[in-house]
């Protein structure tokens, strides 16, 4: 009696088989379908012109990125970019005074680009640092760049390079001069050194005591160069 009782347990097992591989069909189906609208809902947060509402999409997508259900989803990386553009590449005027300069936003877009850490984050990080005129904006997208391991490494370079160019041409600032110090190190920490000579100029105007930076700003910048040498 008790085999037979086993026996049937069994038949039952293997007979709902199907409908638990069915149960779950159902539910990555329905994972993706949650996934594709939690997406529109945060374009159409990040498509209103209040900056508030953006700020919210921005903390929607970093919750995303935490959880790794932004990892496969190629149209994150685009709203961030964005995003991250907001008042730069993306502008709205009225009367002509730009009515979406949100610097914070930007700078948000782009600590979350570096925590995403793909590819097309790196391409529009690398937007942001020739186009932003923050330093504060810059500041957060060129760490969270050197954070990134990105195959075109020529590029990158020249972005980060570029990107204290404009700065000091303009208006030096030592906390972005010291930040790009940082990503620099960041960069050959990782990659076991670097090699660009436009980054290794620009580090050497920073240390240069005509060029106005600090004194914490230009030792930095001197001991970078010294340790360069040895990787």
């Amino acid at each position: 009696m008790k085999i037979r009782t086993i026996s049937i347990l069994s038949a039952l097992f293997f007979l709902s088989m199907p409908l638990m591989a069915q149960e779950n069909e159902q539910t990555i189906e329905e994972l993706y379908l949650q996934s594709a609208i939690k997406t529109q809902i945060i374009k159409a947060e990040a498509e209103s012109p209040d900056r508030d509402m953006k700020m919210i999409a921005l903390s929607d997508i970093s919750q995303m990125v935490e959880d790794g259900s932004a990892a496969d989803n190629p149209e994150i990386a685009a709203l961030l970019g964005d995003l991250g553009g907001e008042g730069t590449t993306n502008v709205v005027r009225e009367q002509g005074h730009v009515l979406n300069d949100f610097p914070d936003v930007r700078r948000e877009a782009a600590r979350i680009l570096g925590k995403l850490g793909t590819e097309e984050a790196a391409r529009e990080l690398n937007s942001m640092l020739l186009t932003d005129p923050e330093p504060m904006v810059m500041s957060e997208a060129i760490l969270a760049i050197s954070n990134i391991a990105v195959e075109d490494k020529q590029s990158r370079n020249r972005s980060m390079a570029a990107a204290i160019y404009r700065q000091t041409a303009v208006n030096k600032d030592n906390n972005f001069a010291y930040t790009f110090l940082q990503s620099v190190e960041n960069v050959a920490n990782r990659e076991g050194g670097i090699s660009d000579p436009m980054v290794f100029e620009e580090i050497a105007k920073i240390a240069d005591s005509r060029q106005g930076y600090n004194r914490v700003v230009r030792d930095r910048a001197f001991k970078l160069l010294r340790d360069l040498q040895g990787m």
